[in-house]
């Protein structure tokens, strides 16, 4: 997969910050994957892992742990200490070892076999299941310290309590809990489940949901569902930042102060 470079600056951080996008979680990362991008406004404090393909939607607040190779939803919350797409290691080959796939690992083959890097580059077999994609659904909670597998799917509205191991797909709206982690309940009742899958609610701003008695899920779905049917509501068009969007953290800066007029207050 093709990388895009950037390189972020203290001043672009803090310009970018203003503007709806909080990323200190980039601060070490020089590129991503010209697929990765991110909506705004949203928060990235967890720490990124540098090449990953990332895509994250609006409303997000990603307060710590580990991001690799991970789509994550709109509205979704991911607590300190969470460990999202770990690489995985061949199980069923001669070597579980990292050399057996990628042999330039730490330049090993260029400091053990110089004359031979270039042939043993290009006879190297792919371990396509190193890190496939984890997909997080929206409105997701994930709490802290969860270890969530590499490729697998988390359902919408789903909540992952602190320290589940997660191995497997989660099913919309479940709680899951323990390690190994095991579906407890579901968040509502399966008749609400249905219409919220339905309705879809985070295409929407929320800002323009609060008619919507949020503490009560039957009777904000009534409300919700009549703003879309007449019309009061429209799809939330969020700002989309590609890569090379980074790589001009003014211009980008520029036009999310376009989009979002009255700058947010820096964050003290």
């Amino acid at each position: 997969m093709a990388q895009i470079p950037f390189d972020l600056k203290h001043a672009d951080f803090a310009r970018l910050a203003e503007v709806g996008l909080r990323l200190p979680g980039l601060r070490e990362v020089k590129t991503l994957t010209q697929t990765s991008w991110i909506e705004a406004p949203t928060t990235i404090i967890g720490t990124v892992v540098s090449g990953a393909e990332l895509q994250v939607g609006a409303f997000c607040s990603l307060s710590g742990g580990t991001l690799n190779n991970v789509h994550i939803g709109r509205y979704s919350s991911i607590a300190a200490g969470t460990i999202i797409g770990v690489h995985e290691h061949p199980t069923s080959w001669l070597t579980t070892s990292r050399t057996s796939y990628w042999p330039q690992v730490y330049g090993w083959d260029e400091l053990i076999a110089p004359d031979r890097a270039a042939e043993i580059r290009a006879g190297k077999r792919p371990f396509t299941r190193s890190c496939p994609i984890t997909e997080i659904g929206h409105d997701v909670w994930i709490g802290q310290g969860c270890f969530i597998k590499s490729g697998v799917r988390i359902g919408h509205g789903s909540v992952i309590g602190a320290r589940a191991t997660v191995t497997k797909d989660v099913p919309p709206y479940s709680i899951v809990l323990g390690t190994p982690g095991r579906v407890v309940r579901t968040r509502v009742p399966e008749p609400l489940i249905e219409r919220l899958l339905a309705v879809e609610w985070w295409r929407y701003s929320i800002y323009d949901l609060f008619a919507a008695p949020f503490d009560d899920v039957a009777r904000a779905l009534d409300v919700i569902e009549d703003r879309i049917a007449e019309g009061a509501v429209k799809p939330y068009e969020a700002p989309l930042v590609t890569p090379a969007d980074l790589a001009e953290p003014l211009g980008l800066a520029a036009r999310l102060a376009a989009r979002f007029p009255r700058p947010l207050a820096r964050a003290s």
